[in-house]
């Protein structure tokens, strides 16, 4: 009996071959991995040159009319989580601010709510934000809190890892300042941001 037993463990040795993988054969279970899915989040941070368009500002002291303002710098926070692949909730809040002709500093910080919608092309991925919340206002001596912002948001990103990618963007930011019993002194602030930053995975 022991004499049928080895010689039946030998046969099937020498079978095991014959149902192994052939060399090169990977196993696949038809699963598409994805980049980004529900649930998964990330951190986003910006740094960028702005620059008004059309900008009209009033002095608080002699009433005078300024339309020169100097391209200035900003840098931007921001939080998003995946609804599903192609769309996430989120906001960011960025920080601008800008010399004038006159020497006179604006400050603009805008805290705005938005809607990504993000296609992709193998590690390429091209965000798309639409944001729109309150801003804070600050021009020589005067402060204007809260005043509409919106900004829509175009850009490239590469994924260089699973965990982080990195890129370019450019966005378009309004921001006005209405005054109810002062409408002459009414005025809307328009920018461009050209942005460079990375975001953070998880």
């Amino acid at each position: 009996m022991k004499r049928f037993i080895s010689i039946l463990f030998t046969l099937c040795l020498f079978t095991l071959p014959i149902f192994a993988d052939e060399p090169g054969d990977e196993y696949d279970d038809g699963y598409v991995y994805e980049s980004n899915g529900r649930g998964d989040q990330f951190l986003k941070f910006d740094f960028a040159g702005i620059f008004p368009l059309g900008f009209k500002g009033t002095d608080s002291e002699t009433g005078e009319v300024t339309k020169q303002l100097a391209p200035g710098a900003s840098f931007d926070l921001g939080y998003y989580r995946f609804l599903n692949k192609w769309f996430a909730l989120g906001g960011e809040v960025t920080f601008t601010s800008n010399w004038s002709i006159g020497e006179k500093l604006l400050v603009t910080i805008p805290i705005t709510p938005g809607v990504l919608f993000q296609p992709s092309v193998g590690n390429f991925e091209f965000p798309i934000f639409l944001n729109v919340g309150i801003g804070y206002e600050s021009w020589a001596n005067t402060k204007y809190f809260p005043s509409l912002a919106t900004k829509g948001t175009a850009g490239v990103y590469y994924r260089i890892t699973e965990g982080w990618s990195a890129g370019a963007s450019t966005s378009f930011l309004w921001i006005p300042q209405w005054f109810k019993d002062n409408p002459e002194y009414n005025y809307n602030a328009y920018f461009v941001i050209a942005s460079i930053g990375g975001r953070f995975h998880f």
